[in-house]
């Protein structure tokens, strides 16, 4: 199933138009909440448990396990960091590991393979006529040497034929994936911290203008403004018009 993902914001999704759906009904059900809402407390609160959704559903995405999150047994929760702040080092560690590694090779990725068939008659083809495959092999070899030699070592050393599919790389991360979370700049980062820190005051604390003090935020207008806060980031939890890949 294609993955649906914004490339032109700092949105924290990427998965499937299901995904998109449910992520969607929350945000919308939670911003006019949080409209109608005069309570710093429950702002924070309602506010973070999105974010935090959000994030664990972005995680999961990353490794195709979304199908197997289930209401009785879910991955999100099950697999996932209890702690909203090591559940952010977690992003962070996933994308600083999986971006240094080249992605998967062009030909697998962007365009169809040169011919399609089944095995079998792959199979024929190399046992009966192995010097047109490797003939073939190696005017791929220099075509990847000359077009994109980057991936050149990688084919001579895990390839027998050139129609087999190449051996993946130790990344098995989308790299649209990659493109998502790289998006997700320091000042994302520092909301969602921000966020955190105020929804641990919200737990213990009902009082507006200590949670309110967490956002730097102070006066007669703390309610307005945390309100402010609350809605930047749950407008960017989710859109509208995505893009389909």
């Amino acid at each position: 199933m294609d993955n649906l993902f914004d490339e032109s914001a700092s949105v924290p999704f990427f998965g499937t138009e299901e995904q998109l759906r449910k992520l969607s009904d929350i945000v919308s059900h939670t911003i006019k909440a949080v409209t109608k809402s005069t309570n710093p407390r429950e702002m924070v609160l309602e506010t973070w448990l999105v974010l935090d959704y959000a994030v664990r559903d972005l995680v999961v995405s990353a490794y195709g396990l979304y199908e197997f999150c289930q209401e009785d047994f879910d991955l999100r929760y099950e697999l996932l960091p209890n702690s909203f702040r090591a559940l952010l080092k977690f992003l962070q560690d996933t994308y600083s590991y999986y971006s240094k590694f080249p992605q998967e090779p062009i030909s697998i990725n962007h365009y169809p393979p040169y011919i399609h068939s089944n095995y079998s008659f792959l199979k024929y083809l190399a046992d009966n006529h192995g010097d047109l495959c490797e003939n073939l092999k190696e005017i791929e070899m220099k075509y990847f040497a000359e077009q994109h030699p980057e991936y050149a070592v990688q084919i001579e050393q895990g390839q027998k034929f050139y129609f087999e599919p190449l051996k993946k790389n130790p990344c098995c991360v989308p790299s649209d994936w990659l493109d998502v979370v790289c998006r997700l700049d320091r000042h994302w980062y520092r909301r969602a911290e921000k966020l955190n820190n105020a929804r641990n005051k919200a737990v213990h604390l009902s009082d507006a203008s200590g949670i309110a003090k967490v956002f730097g935020i102070k006066g007669k207008r703390a309610v307005i403004l945390v309100r402010q806060e609350c809605l930047k980031l749950l407008k960017k939890a989710a859109w509208r018009c995505p893009r389909r890949r």
